[in-house]
């Protein structure tokens, strides 16, 4: 086969950029083992796990708001996360079949040179020949080994298409100390499990501003939290383990139904990519300038491969960024700074840009302004007025820089601080701004308004 593209990968990374591309008039290869379109994230991650977050907060909220009695039945929430996960693959199948010169095949992809591969699928092998590939093939979960760690699970057996997971354990220990862990402990203490949570380090969310995680750690961790502690074993079956760990240096045991192993990803790397020449580092990640281009200028890669910005609306958008430059040359560049970022906990946290530890670091004199969940209308009416909006300001110009939110609506009000933020507007363009009322969007341009008397 003979393509102008080969798409390696069918997520965020992939398919957008295999719709442009045949949208152009390329012939696109897409192939993906998995057989469907929207990869890690439709298939077992952002959107099977936020759709089992949002039917828990419901269920949260009538029981908190409305006294009824707490109705959650996991098995039907599991059975409505499939249910959106089918909705969606069928969506993109119908998506993709407009396009007569766009070809998927579920298979695994070789590298058999710098402008050829084997496609492996179930009905043998097919040899391709490419001008141009994208490299989107994604991330897994890693897996610490110590004795028993085959008795845990990962968030992939909760989330995945399909899972056998449909009970809710009376008690769980979840390893780890970034996001998808709080997102999961957070998820499972409102279902009414006891979390305990094993970092190993002293902090959580290591990689975010350490101010934001102080105001967000206390809202985010109403379950029990083990700093510096490691699993030295786990014994038993599934329902009935003994976790033996170490804490602070003292020897411990604890009994648990459920062991989940949350400790970061590595990257997918295609078969045969020595035989390309393309970089890429022990951990599985590949070397990509702003253009998406990795070190030889007709092999792109996108995505979580990239190891830059691991968040599907980013890969959706380097996607487009090597379309757009497969397409035209060097047409487009993409900003791997402004790139909102989301933790799904109760309450939510997000964030983008340039933050007040960063801001400390370029040595930039900026203004911080903010805005109180407390006294917010939205907030009041599901008693959730925990948080806060804080935006940060350049002081000589006003142009914003970077913004948080903690509590109500993070994930939907960092788009709007982050539009701001994209396009560089002052806080006298965000104040001006008539947010609709009653919606906490409101907090946005209140704070902004609160610039001149910060200043």
């Amino acid at each position: 086969m003979k393509v102008d593209v080969l798409i390696i990968g069918a997520g965020g990374g992939a398919y957008p950029a295999a719709f442009r591309l045949a949208d152009s008039g390329k012939i696109v290869l897409m192939a993906d083992p998995k057989g469907v379109l929207g990869g890690n994230c439709l298939y077992l991650g952002c959107i099977p796990s936020k759709t089992v977050r949002e039917l828990i907060e419901i269920n949260d909220r009538s029981g908190r708001l409305l006294g009824s009695k707490n109705h959650a039945d996991f098995r039907s929430i599991q059975k409505h996360k499939d249910d959106v996960q089918q909705l969606r693959f069928d969506q993109h199948e119908q998506e993709r079949s407009v396009f007569k010169n766009l070809k998927f095949l579920k298979g695994n992809v070789t590298f058999t040179g710098s402008n050829s591969a084997d496609v492996s699928t179930e009905d043998g092998t097919v040899p391709v020949e490419f001008d141009h590939a994208i490299i989107a093939t994604g991330t897994v979960v890693s897996r610490i080994s110590f004795p028993g760690s085959d008795l845990c699970i990962t968030s992939d057996d909760i989330f995945s298409f399909g899972t056998v997971f449909r009970e809710i354990p009376d008690k769980m220990v979840i390893v780890g100390g970034g996001y998808i862990a709080l997102e999961v402990a957070g998820m499972f203490h409102k279902l009414g499990t006891e979390v305990h949570l094993f970092v190993r380090t002293e902090t959580v969310l290591r990689n975010v501003d350490r101010d934001l995680v102080k105001i967000a750690y206390p809202l985010i961790t109403p379950f029990r939290v083990h700093l510096n502690t490691t699993i030295r074993n786990v014994a038993g079956k599934r329902g009935k383990l003994t976790v033996n760990y170490t804490e602070n240096g003292e020897d411990l045991s604890m009994q648990a139904g459920e062991v989940l192993l949350a400790v970061g990803r590595k990257g997918v790397v295609p078969e045969g990519i020595d035989l390309t020449g393309v970089k890429y580092s022990s951990k599985g990640i590949i070397e990509v300038s702003d253009t998406m281009q990795t070190s030889v200028p007709h092999i792109f890669a996108t995505g979580d491969i990239t190891g830059r910005t691991p968040y599907f609306h980013a890969a959706v958008r380097e996607s487009l960024v090597a379309a757009n430059n497969i397409i035209g040359g060097t047409v487009d560049r993409m900003d791997f700074i402004n790139v909102p970022v989301s933790i799904f906990t109760y309450p939510p946290v997000s964030y983008i840009g340039i933050l007040r530890n960063e801001a400390k670091e370029k040595g930039m004199d900026i203004v911080e302004t903010s805005y109180a969940m407390s006294g917010d209308a939205r907030a009041q009416m599901y008693e959730e007025q925990d948080g806060e909006i804080r935006l940060f300001f350049q002081r000589k110009t006003g142009r914003i820089v970077g913004g948080w939110v903690v509590g109500l609506d993070a994930p939907e009000l960092i788009n709007e601080i982050g539009t701001a933020v994209f396009n560089s507007l002052t806080a006298k363009d965000i104040a001006r701004f008539p947010d609709q009322h009653p919606t906490t969007n409101e907090g946005v341009s209140k704070a902004a308004r609160a610039w001149k008397e910060s200043r």
